[in-house]
């Protein structure tokens, strides 16, 4: 729809048989085991079947065991907890590997994964806000604590991920006329948290055809460079067309340009065609998470310390 990341996730839902030319669905040896709804009028209590009708609800029964873990949490969270532990399956075809278009198209951000949802570890931590409220047409910042220099030292595969899950009003229109406010966000590496909100503030003075995104960006890289902003992937176009936003890099070299000081993120809230009168703010959920394959990668401590000591100097 309109270019939307659809599916959003994929999951395990059977499988068929390639001999050759020919396609063998429903294949016992692949397929999954489950009641036969004309058993009566057959031998057989149980048939192997595949399909979505399987993937579906094993997304359905992660969501109710983080309600579970996460009894306060709201729909928002849970949305964006399981998207940010979502990975796209190592199982695919070679067509796919090498064109993220494709894989995107096909697979959205993947298959979620409970403990990743639902934990954090030592090498991986996860940042989450929930049930927050943002004025429609304002922004919000948040400050990412200093990531320590072994995530960068040490090899292994890194990751920084962002999601956001918001529940706007909508209508049942396909295309862009669909949500009646857009959400974005952005994250910004080696600039001070004083010059995005300057930016940012100034643009909201400025905007008149809600442009607020299109304004703060345009000055804040032509003052200190496109390299500011830290490209993570499906781009913002992609993104803030969903409801579910989901947006990574994936860190391969030592040279990443990292001063060692906080990176900020900034939540955008845009109005479409809903009437200011009728909803003055949105709500929303952010996650944010920051994973190392090497397990000697102490992320978790480190970064727990550095919440608590800014906690305390405020």
């Amino acid at each position: 729809v309109d270019g939307m990341v659809k599916p959003e996730l994929v999951d395990f839902g059977g499988d068929f048989v390639l001999d050759r030319s020919r396609i063998i669905d429903n294949e016992k040896g692949v397929s999954i085991l489950t009641l036969n709804k004309n058993f009566q009028g057959s031998s057989s209590l149980f048939r192997a079947y595949c399909g979505t009708s399987f993937a579906a609800p094993r997304v359905a029964n992660l969501a109710a065991r983080l309600f579970t873990k996460f009894p306060n949490a709201s729909s928002n969270l849970i949305r964006a907890l399981i998207a940010d532990s979502a990975d796209i399956p190592e199982e695919i075809p070679d067509d796919f590997k090498d064109d993220k278009d494709k894989q995107l198209q096909v697979y959205g951000y993947g298959q979620a994964n409970f403990e990743k949802a639902a934990y954090s570890t030592e090498n991986g931590v996860v940042l989450l806000e929930d049930n927050r409220q943002i004025p429609v047409g304002r922004f919000h910042i948040y400050e990412i604590p200093p990531i320590p220099p072994e995530f960068f030292e040490l090899k292994g595969n890194r990751t920084i991920s962002v999601t956001l899950a918001f529940d706007p009003p909508t209508r049942h229109t396909r295309g862009d006329s669909y949500l009646g406010i857009t959400m974005e966000f952005h994250l910004f590496r080696n600039v001070e948290r004083e010059k995005i909100e300057r930016a940012f503030f100034k643009a909201t003075e400025e905007d008149k055809n809600n442009n607020l995104t299109e304004i703060s960006m345009e000055n804040l890289k032509k003052e200190y460079g496109s390299s500011i902003e830290i490209n993570l992937l499906p781009g913002v176009n992609i993104r803030k067309k969903g409801t579910l936003q989901k947006g990574s890099i994936k860190i391969s070299s030592r040279s990443w340009k990292y001063n060692g000081k906080s990176m900020y993120l900034v939540v955008i809230c845009n109005i479409k065609w809903a009437r200011i009168e009728d909803i003055e703010v949105q709500r929303y959920a952010l996650v944010t998470s920051i994973r190392h394959s090497n397990s000697e990668v102490n992320l978790y401590n480190k970064l727990r310390n550095s919440i608590a000591q800014r906690g305390r100097v405020r």
